[in-house]
């Protein structure tokens, strides 16, 4: 047999769980919820926004300029690589060349 204090506390918890999971079910619970999270995205872009605004009215960096910084330095090495496989590439040819001619003589 249970304790008492758990009895006591299914004899609270059932019928109100039970209410609680048909009101989940309702469409008036999802259009709320939806509501609540469209309200809660809207709240923490303004929050972002005050705080970058905030941040650039005393000279500092944000959060948004630092992620731009990153993509173009990322987007620098990307091109930096291109380039020394291109210089590479191209500096491979004439010795490719000179061995064919040597090959050929």
């Amino acid at each position: 047999m249970a304790p008492l204090w758990r009895q006591a506390f299914d004899a609270v918890e059932r019928p109100i769980a039970a209410a609680a999971e048909s009101w989940v079910q309702t469409d008036t619970f999802m259009d709320l919820t939806a509501f609540a999270f469209k309200v809660q995205r809207r709240m923490v872009t303004e929050a972002h926004r005050a705080n970058e605004q905030w941040l650039h009215a005393w000279g500092m960096s944000s959060q948004n300029d630092l992620a731009r910084l990153m993509n173009q330095i990322g987007s620098l090495e990307r091109e930096l690589r291109d380039l020394r496989r291109e210089l590479e590439r191209r500096e491979a040819r004439p010795q490719v060349a000179q061995v064919r001619n040597r090959k050929a003589a």
